[in-house]
């Protein structure tokens, strides 16, 4: 019970210091901004396409900052407060305290990721009526999942790192690879391998290889997940500008190995267990005299 102790610990500590209330009004200030405009631009918008804006900047750019500031001081924190001594003195092992971490700091954001798109919900329910529930039901449980993968990188990260500032320095260079640089990453490979640029319809290995990237695999759950969604027309007057919805149109999502949701998920599940498995690695030898 000692990797269940440590995480309850976590939580308790991230009460106390306020970073659970901290991460959930940041989340739930930008999933709520997202449906706010929505409500406010769009003329009798349905309670479809309110749900297709879950997905947006809260869930694909604050989301996994969050991640990797609640994850990477966890195991790095420790050691240069001197804890990591006192945790290792109790009987814990490295394993547990490492273990522990991640769960604790996935439960601390998932519960405000739960409390946020709750919030949402009921937000379009109240205004607008009431989205259909089973797909957002699966989009929010890949959401969680995505957090367990985003904090075990930045647990992973902690444990690989001697010092804080190397742990920030490596969490940020992975979240700029990850949102800025992976395109040209695999526009790279592709050259490599054919001496050609992708063009409109690339193969699908390197939509695979594309999918490799945890945050563009949950950026293409949306398609797979939540409802199909029409489109918003916005048009310019004197009077001013206004949208309004057009015909029901198709989600994009192609009949391709990418979009199948047991490839999704086993994606997540890669990037939970790897950094996990060499962050345990390193802090399992690692010197904290």
């Amino acid at each position: 019970m000692t990797v269940v102790d440590i995480a309850r610990k976590d939580v308790a500590d991230a009460v106390r210091s306020r970073a659970l209330w901290v991460a959930t009004a940041i989340f739930l200030g930008f999933i709520l901004l997202a449906q706010g405009i929505v409500l406010a631009v769009v003329e009798n918008p349905d309670p479809e396409l309110a749900a297709r804006f879950l997905e947006g900047p809260a869930t694909e750019v604050v989301l996994p900052i969050l991640g990797l500031l609640v994850g990477y001081q966890a195991i790095v924190g420790e050691r240069e407060t001197g804890n990591m001594k006192f945790l290792l003195g109790l009987p814990h092992s490295r394993l547990d305290v490492l273990l522990g971490k991640f769960v604790g700091r996935t439960a601390v954001l998932s519960v405000a990721v739960l409390g946020g798109f709750l919030a949402a919900i009921g937000m379009i329910a109240a205004t607008i009526g009431l989205p259909p529930l089973a797909p957002i039901a699966a989009y929010v449980l890949f959401v969680v999942l995505s957090v367990a993968a985003i904090v075990s990188i930045a647990v992973g990260i902690s444990a690989v790192a001697e010092t804080r500032t190397r742990a920030i320095s490596v969490a940020i260079g992975g979240y700029l690879l990850a949102t800025v640089l992976w395109s040209y990453v695999v526009d790279g490979l592709y050259y490599a391998v054919t001496r050609s640029l992708p063009g409109t319809d690339p193969p699908t290995w390197l939509a695979i290889v594309d999918h490799l990237n945890p945050l563009t695999a949950m950026s293409t759950s949306a398609d797979v997940f939540l409802p199909e969604a029409s489109q918003i027309a916005i048009t310019a007057t004197e009077e001013g500008v206004s949208a309004t919805q057009t015909e029901q149109t198709p989600s994009g999502t192609a009949e391709t190995l990418v979009h199948e949701p047991l490839f999704l998920v086993a994606v997540l599940v890669f990037w939970i267990a790897l950094p996990l498995a060499v962050g345990y690695l390193r802090f399992r030898d690692a010197d904290l005299s």
